[in-house]
Formats: C-alpha cells, sequence, structure tokens
C-alpha cells in the first residue's frame, strides 16, 4: 500500500510533507536517492504559502519539529505513511542514528504499540541488507555508488540514450500518471541539446513511446548500473509481468551481459519486489495505542 494521498485533507497533506521532509533531513544532508522523493513531496501541498514554507526547510537543511497527526488519518494510511518514511531513511544504503531517533519519534507521536514498531523495524532492517547487497554488483572500486546512475560521465548522445530508455521503461504498460510523466520529465533535463528534448518531449506528448537501441561507448559498470536503475523503475508497482521480462532481457542483450549477471540482476530485483511486497501486510495488521 502506497500512501493515499489523494484521500489526505489540506491540513493532513502538509503534516505528511513535513514528515517527509524531516525524514529526508533527519541526518542533516539530501542524497541524491532522497531527491525523488522530496519532488513527489512538494507536489502534495496545493497552497503557494505552504509550498513555500516547505522550501524554507529545505534550503535551510532544517527538518521540520515532528508533530502529532491530524485527527480522523485512518490507522492504516498512518502505517502506510510510517513504511515510506523507512524506505526513504534507508534510500542511501545507510540507516544513521538520526533517522533511528527520528522513526522512534514518529512512532510514539502516531501511537503505534511497541509490537508493531519492532516488526517495522525488522522490515527495515530487512530492506537495508537487501539494498546492501546492490554494492555487490557495483563493487565500491569502480566509484560508481549504489542506487545511482554516473549522468556525470555520459557524453551528450549517452545522456540522450538514458533519457530515452527512461521514457521507454516507463510507457511500457501503456499507461501513464502524473507521477510517471514527472519522472519522463525529469529524464528530458539530462540530455545538453535543445533537439534531443524537444525529440523526446514530442514522444511523451503524443504518449508515443521511442525504439529501444543498443548502448555504445559505456563501460561495463555503467551499463550495470544503467540496468539497475530500470530494474527499479520496472519493478516499482512490486511486480513484474512478462512483458516486462522480455523487455529487460531485450535490455540485457543489447547490453551484452551473459546470463548469470542477468539472472542475478533479476534475482536481485525480486527479493526487492518481495520484500517491499511485505509491508502491504504489516500496514494492514497496524496497533495502535488507545
Amino acid at each position: 500500500m502506497s500512501v493515499p494521498v489523494n484521500l489526505l485533507k489540506p491540513d493532513q497533506r502538509f503534516w505528511y510533507a513535513k514528515l517527509v521532509l524531516s525524514a529526508i533531513l533527519a541526518d542533516g544532508e539530501i542524497d541524491s536517492a532522497e531527491v525523488d522523493f522530496l519532488r513527489g513531496v512538494i507536489g502534495v501541498v496545493q497552497a503557494p504559502e505552504l509550498k513555500a514554507n516547505l522550501m524554507q526547510y529545505v534550503q535551510a537543511k532544517k527538518p521540520p519539529e515532528v508533530n502529532e497527526p491530524p485527527s480522523k488519518i485512518p490507522d492504516q494510511v498512518l502505517a502506510a505513511i510510517f513504511a515510506e518514511l523507512i524506505l526513504i531513511c534507508i534510500s542511501d544504503h545507510d540507516f544513521a542514528e538520526e533517522e533511528e531517533a527520528f522513526l522512534r519519534k514518529v512512532a510514539d507521536v502516531m501511537l503505534l504499540t511497541e509490537p508493531f514498531y519492532r516488526s517495522m523495524m525488522a522490515w527495515l532492517n530487512e530492506g537495508l541488507s537487501w539494498k546492501k547487497a546492490q554494492a555487490e554488483l557495483l563493487p565500491a572500486e569502480l566509484g560508481i555508488n549504489p542506487g545511482e546512475v554516473p549522468l556525470k560521465d555520459f557524453d551528450s548522445e549517452q545522456k540522450f540514450w538514458y533519457a530515452k530508455l527512461v521514457i521507454i521503461t516507463l510507457m511500457l504498460d501503456g499507461q501513464v500518471d502524473e507521477m510517471e510523466l514527472s519522472f519522463m520529465k525529469m529524464a528530458i533535463s539530462f540530455c545538453e541539446e535543445d533537439h534531443q528534448k524537444k525529440k523526446l518531449m514530442a514522444f511523451v506528448k503524443n504518449r508515443l513511446s521511442p525504439n529501444l537501441e543498443e548502448p555504445y561507448g559505456f563501460s561495463r559498470s555503467q551499463l550495470v548500473a544503467v540496468f539497475v536503475s530500470i530494474l527499479q523503475i520496472v519493478t516499482a508497482n512490486e511486480s513484474m509481468t512478462y512483458k516486462e521480462q522480455t523487455y529487460l532481457k531485450q535490455l540485457s542483450d543489447l547490453c551484452g551481459f551473459d546470463k548469470a549477471l542477468f539472472d542475478r540482476l533479476i534475482n536481485w530485483a525480486t527479493q526487492g519486489m518481495n520484500w517491499k511486497a511485505n509491508k502491504n501486510g504489516l500496514i494492514q495488521r497496524v496497533r495502535r495505542k488507545t
């Protein structure tokens, strides 16, 4: 269960947005892995003055205070919010003491029972282990941080190829929601040339998918980083269709991966899907103090 933001009232949305900012800023830094959460949550709040209020926290890198939730937020929605805060805290493949203290405080203001809190922390540790396994796919000596695509090392055509790849991936199911559209626009911003941006924007506006093309000039480690980022897009909804599996195999072949590497990457992604899906059962079993 994702956070059903559309069901939240304006004051509830603002409280939720501040919580997300608190999670992002808990360790005093905004990691690249947290940027997507940041972009998404600013859009949750509609009122310009409230957006400006949120941006002040971002600019100062100062987390908002953790306050009690507004009334009438369903228990399962609170649990879904808590699960999302966990995802943010470990998105950088680390779990700092400040983040642990933050989650403890959130659990207290949400009145989560101790057994439920411990079950969520166990889920967090499982996820942290899965995320750290990603580092084994990209050894540290390669200079590529887990979860990151080294765009700074790509030339103009390579950035264009990667942006196209993101758009192709997001259009696989034939449906484009508001969040996916924002990701497409972000991908287009990777491009350096105006004609590249216009070409990709035309695909997006017409809901047409570019052709999948062979990459050129990338190192093997760069291609693995790209493939992992595509896996994360495909499995964001905690599932993988036959069409998506076929697409991933085609991309793997174009990248020159052998069967052993492809299977290893897919197994890693499957473990992540199963871990994320486990949160749904936890959310359904939420318990709060009375």
